[in-house]
């Protein structure tokens, strides 16, 4: 072949390539509510948006408010190739800068989706303890969860977005106003919000939408069931290890009590204890504000300053969760929830190898668990007492297979995992099972080169979901457990093989390698029970 001929080919082929790169910069270019913005095919099998705003910056006269939705759309063509910041928390690996203007959707789908591929949506609600989290954690990268989704011949589109946490997103106060409380869910419901109004656009169905989070996230998915938006934003929910939604729920007048964190936050910053708190709030250097707010979160165990606070009418949360779902009236989809053995180790640890000086055991678990709620003046003698009898000293049955033999930590551990997980998950499908199709689990796999200590650990399970997987051992109960979720993604049922949960027959799956299968949901019921009657439930606020 002569040199003109090979000039000839060389120009054929990079004229295909520059008409391939065109091709896929314009399928990747999607115009949204928020702007147009130019996505990114990765090598890995996905097409991804990182960095899209869903409101305008919370800043400003902003900061402490309810986020405004973007209504003026700029000019022009914005690269979504980078996450945006994460929300202010305490320094951590957050795999993005942290700035007060946080409110940032991501959106993966598979290569080569086109748009009006009308696929299912994942929507996911990080985890955190309402303190501390972001969409752009590393441990939150959807690359299996598609990758398995286009291998099953389920594919689906998954998108995660921040919402405000700790001071910045949970502050309470009878001097903020009703429709200012909890923020960081009116994020959430803002973004579910904008998925509707823009996910059709990435190929995805607005009517297929599934809700998904762990821990505090799991009680976001369950918070926009029990106190559901005007709008329908999603068809179903997942959750795991649910809150119920709330670990308690104080309300906001309890948090200006002396000593309570937002008379320590104005204190500490120079701001009234008046109507103009908030006003003065807003007016606080960030820097100065995120010290002072690090600092309270830092000296408080497990790091719970904030929570979800019940407010007046026009609230997000106008009632106790308990009485809401007591009543029934909370939105009825699909849903598929569980727990694991040992969610109280991770929670417990201050107390191992804690000598408690000074006091009997029972006396310390009495202080731990005083230490977990807001006002722990709610809490009675004979409520601790029957909490110290039914979590005795020294049995092995406390965090059981995996008690450590540290007594202190094993019945604290018991305690915690019991009443601040198991017992709302069976309190809410005890009342919706005869409303709603619903999906129990018991998440009992100790994976290989885990801490023997945590056991079955809390938030354990996510490494076999989104990967990598630990060990090879591993890799066929992964799969499966992924599948489960992806059938439920698709067909809002995880498969045969895992009964619904009715009144009739409580059924749990457990999951556990070379051991799944449905079991009664009786175990630790004598526990329960007791944590789920009326007395308990308001001493713990819940």
């Amino acid at each position: 072949m002569g040199i003109l001929p090979k000039i000839i080919l060389l120009f054929l082929r990079l004229s295909v390539l520059a008409v391939l790169a065109q091709s896929n910069s314009e399928r990747l270019t999607v115009n949204t509510t928020s702007g147009v913005f130019q996505g990114v095919l990765t090598s890995n099998g996905t097409e991804h948006w990182l960095g899209i705003p869903f409101a305008h910056p919370p800043v400003g006269s902003l900061r402490f408010k309810a986020p405004v939705p973007i209504t003026t759309v700029p000019e022009g063509i914005r690269n979504a190739s980078a996450f945006g910041d994460a929300c202010p928390q305490l320094p951590a690996t957050l795999g993005a800068p942290m700035s007060e203007n946080c409110l940032y959707l991501n959106v993966w789908r598979p290569n080569g989706t086109s748009p009006d591929a009308k696929l299912p949506v994942l929507a996911y609600i990080y985890g955190g303890q309402w303190t501390s989290g972001a969409a752009s954690i590393h441990t939150y990268d959807p690359t299996r969860l598609i990758s398995r989704s286009v291998e099953i011949g389920k594919p689906f589109i998954y998108v995660n977005f921040n919402y405000r946490i700790n001071t910045f997103g949970f502050l309470a106060s009878s001097h903020v106003a009703p429709e200012d409380l909890n923020n960081g869910l009116h994020d959430q419901r803002l973004a579910l919000g904008f998925i509707q109004d823009n996910i059709a656009f990435f190929g995805g169905d607005p009517d297929k939408v599934t809700i998904w989070g762990q821990s505090a996230g799991a009680g976001g998915v369950l918070a926009h069931i029990v106190f559901p938006a005007r709008r329908t934003l999603f068809r179903a929910g997942m959750a795991d290890s649910p809150t119920g939604p709330f670990k308690s729920a104080p309300y906001a007048f309890q948090y200006d009590e002396p000593g309570k964190p937002f008379a320590r936050l104005v204190a500490n910053v120079g701001c009234p204890m008046s109507s103009e708190s908030v006003s003065c709030l807003q007016n606080v250097p960030f820097e100065t504000l995120l010290n002072v707010s690090n600092e309270m979160v830092s000296s408080t165990l497990n790091t719970q300053l904030w929570e979800p606070a019940v407010g007046p009418p026009g609230s997000f949360v106008e009632e106790r969760a308990s009485a809401k779902i007591s009543s029934g009236n909370f939105l009825r989809v699909p849903f598929l929830a569980g727990t694991n053995l040992n969610e109280g180790t991770r929670f417990s640890v201050s107390l191992l190898g804690d000598a408690h000086l000074g006091m009997t055991e029972d006396q310390a678990l009495d202080t731990f668990i005083g230490k977990l709620i807001l006002d722990n003046r709610t809490l009675t003698s004979d409520v601790l007492a029957r909490i110290n009898e039914v979590y005795p000293a020294n049995d092995p049955a406390n965090n059981a297979p995996f008690n450590t033999g540290d007594s202190l930590f094993d019945r604290a551990s018991a305690f915690y995992g019991d009443n601040m997980f198991l017992a709302p998950r069976r309190f809410f499908f005890d009342r919706a099972a005869s409303l709603q199709p619903l999906f129990a689990y018991h998440f009992r796999e100790f994976i290989p080169g885990n801490n023997v200590t945590f056991g079955v650990a809390h938030a354990s399970e996510l490494a076999l979901l989104y990967g990598p997987v630990p060990t090879a051992v591993e890799d066929e109960f992964a799969n499966m457990m992924l599948d489960f979720y992806i059938n439920f993604i698709s067909d809002m049922d995880p498969g045969p093989s895992w009964p619904r949960f009715t009144g009739e027959g409580k059924k749990v799956l457990q999951l556990m390698r070379n051991n799944i299968t449905a079991i009664d949901d009786d175990f630790n019921s004598a526990m329960t029970n007791f944590l789920n009657s009326p007395e308990v439930l308001n001493e713990f606020e819940k």
